[in-house]
């Protein structure tokens, strides 16, 4: 017996027995046919070895995952014109190879996914994904999580793209057909236009055809993949002994995942998401499947006086293999070269370069005063974005006031302190802001953007700010730039998502909304309820009533949750349902009124926001309310 690492292909035929029961010697005689002229043959083209048959089935090993892609998407293409359909799933991992068979779960997989799939389609995992050639990536779309027999932990499950541009036109449709039936008067005419343009070669047609395509690509359930390699920065451990160091080595672990994050050749989780993982002793590729991570970075902090000691490891979550090891021997001082050779090792290890750019913005030292950054690092552990706690807020804002008195020119402290005025105002946490303290918090913003252009947090501050203050096409500015600094910020996502909503850029508010959530798992109810606003937004109503009940069994008094949902519902002619929600909104917020959602235009000025306004009314929303009216949390 050998164990080896292999891509394993696993194919069958859909609608065999039926076929088999209206003409057995004909579908016999074209199954044997589809084998000997198809199966066999493409597979020992690509390198590959088919190593058992089932009656209707094959499994088939190949020495590589593009050469197991090609083989499949060919054999795909090749049931065009014949009397069947085959489902196809691709899996890279372990097996062992006894006699010419093999077995084990890299096997197993590759099954689930065959049966998982849709006629006419390839399922891969998400190893696949990751050892598929770069020049690949647009091959792949998610489908999400799936729970497969006799297998602990749920797959997440990647379909491959067939183009149609590489079928015939009947393939085409009858792909189309296959996937979401419900589709198939659109689907039908769609394809129908592209065919024409293949044909007549009509460059205009050709491009609608091409935006079809895409369309009936999201129709039909289809995701555009991301493949980069996501990684995950655990806590580090504090190893001072001292339990009021622990915000040091906080703060190290999340400039490490900053720094990671400008790099646009990764996806990083969100710090919040993996601080919420703290001092919970599970496995690895545990944590990795919670928070879709392939890679998870975990390691320690030791400071002593002028001394520090970090010990970093990359582990595959994978396979809980450990990727590579070091201990950092610095003086304190050096913390920041600290962080930067950190940030170059893990990049060097996850992509095929670093970018000198890149590293040299990761090296950018954010001060001179380390009595500054550490002031810093205190007030960003004393209080978290989102929390309600005013004290906590107050003690942040001074020791930001304290670290800019040593360095006025710091200017991620002078973004965070603008902050601290905004957030104050939006959510009224401490009773007495005003409408100077937004002025305040945005003069900070501004000033922390000149000092430092490239400073994604201050545009999100900015954004936010001129969110708050009703210039919306301009907080959409700032939002976009921050995402283009920082793209794997969540907050910069769901903002410009939510400014997309506001702008009618509803598929692109779908995407960033989605993206957000992939970075941060973990993450507040506030961004189910924009991903939900995004979807119904797009007319995707499935989605959006899927998603917004989901929100509301987590946490069943979400006023923004309650609030999309009820248009959702009325929008699908559940009227009483509707009502209901409306009731249950009311009851959590008495100072909700049409009047109020008239003047936040939370779908600008679009029909969409007629629409929802006349939805509300159906459902029984008030007209006004009586007294004054509560601050509510600004749109972003």
């Amino acid at each position: 017996m050998e164990r080896k690492l292999a891509a394993i292909v696993a194919g069958d035929i859909v609608g065999y027995a039926r076929l088999m029961s209206e003409d057995e010697s004909s579908t016999y005689a074209a199954l044997r046919a589809t084998f000997s002229e198809l199966i066999v043959p493409t597979v020992e083209k690509h390198g590959g070895r088919t190593f058992k048959t089932t009656g209707d089935g094959f499994l088939a090993t190949f020495p590589s995952v593009n050469e197991a892609l090609d083989a499949a998407i060919e054999i795909q293409n090749g049931f065009v014109d014949r009397p069947f359909s085959m489902r196809i799933g691709i899996n890279l991992g372990d097996v062992i190879e006894d006699n010419g068979d093999m077995f084990g779960d890299g096997v197993n997989v590759a099954s689930r996914l065959e049966a998982m799939a849709a006629p006419a389609s390839i399922f891969v995992s998400e190893a696949v994904v990751r050892s598929a050639d770069r020049t690949r990536n647009k091959l792949f779309y998610s489908i999400g999580r799936r729970q497969a027999k006799n297998i602990a932990e749920p797959l997440a499950v990647y379909a491959v793209r067939l183009e149609p541009d590489r079928l015939g036109g009947r393939a085409w449709i009858r792909r189309i057909a296959l996937r979401r039936r419900a589709a198939l008067p659109f689907a039908v005419g769609a394809a129908g236009l592209i065919v024409l343009a293949v044909f007549t070669q009509v460059p205009d047609l050709r491009a609608i055809g091409a935006d079809l395509t895409d369309s009936l690509v999201r129709l039909s359930g289809g995701k555009p993949a991301d493949a980069r390699p996501t990684v995950a920065v655990l806590p580090f451990d504090n190893m001072s002994g001292e339990t009021d160091q622990a915000y040091f080595a906080d703060g190290l672990t999340e400039d490490i995942i900053a720094n990671l994050a400008r790099n646009p050749e990764l996806q990083v989780i969100a710090r919040n998401s993996t601080f919420a993982l703290r001092g919970q002793a599970e496995d690895i590729r545990r944590i990795g499947e919670r928070l879709g991570a392939g890679y998870v970075v975990e390691g320690s902090a030791r400071r002593a006086g002028d001394q520090l000691r970090v010990v970093a490891q990359l582990i595959d979550a994978r396979s809980g293999a450990h990727l590579w090891s070091r201990t950092y021997d610095r003086r304190v001082e050096d913390v920041f070269a600290l962080q930067t050779d950190l940030t170059a090792e893990i990049v060097s290890h996850l992509v095929s370069y670093v970018r000198e750019s890149e590293v040299s913005n990761a090296a950018e030292r954010p001060t001179e005063n380390l009595q500054a950054y550490d002031l810093v690092l205190k007030a960003r552990d004393g209080y978290k974005h989102g929390s309600n706690d005013a004290e906590a807020l107050m003690a942040a804002r001074a020791l930001r006031h304290r670290a800019l008195e040593l360095d006025p020119g710091y200017a991620a402290a002078r973004a965070n302190l603008g902050m601290t005025y905004i957030v104050d105002f939006a959510q009224n946490l401490s009773g007495r802001a005003s409408q100077t303290d937004v002025e305040t918090g945005l003069s900070e913003a501004r000033q922390a953007v000149r000092l430092d252009p490239n400073l994604a947090v201050g545009y999100q501050v900015l954004s936010f700010g001129l969110s708050v203050n009703g210039d919306y096409a301009s907080a959409m500015q700032a939002a976009q730039r921050a995402v283009e600094l920082n793209p794997n910020d969540p907050d910069s996502l769901m903002a410009l998502a939510k400014a997309q909503v506001r702008f009618g850029s509803y598929d692109e508010a779908v995407r960033n909304a989605e993206r957000a959530r992939r970075l941060h798992p973990m993450a507040p109810e506030y961004y189910t309820y924009v991903y939900g606003q995004a979807l119904y937004a797009a007319g995707r109503l499935d989605e959006a009533d899927q998603v917004l009940r989901e929100c509301l069994i987590r946490a069943p008094r979400e006023a923004d949750c309650l609030l999309i949902h009820t248009a959702v519902l009325i929008q699908r002619e559940d009227v009483q349902g509707a009502q209901r929600t409306m009731a249950l909104l009311t009851d959590v917020d008495p100072e909700f009124s049409l009047a109020d959602e008239r003047a936040n235009r939370r779908f600008g000025n679009s029909r969409l926001m007629e629409q929802f306004l006349e939805q509300l009314a159906e459902a029984r929303a008030p007209d006004a309310t009586s007294g004054i009216l509560s601050p509510r949390r600004p749109l972003l």
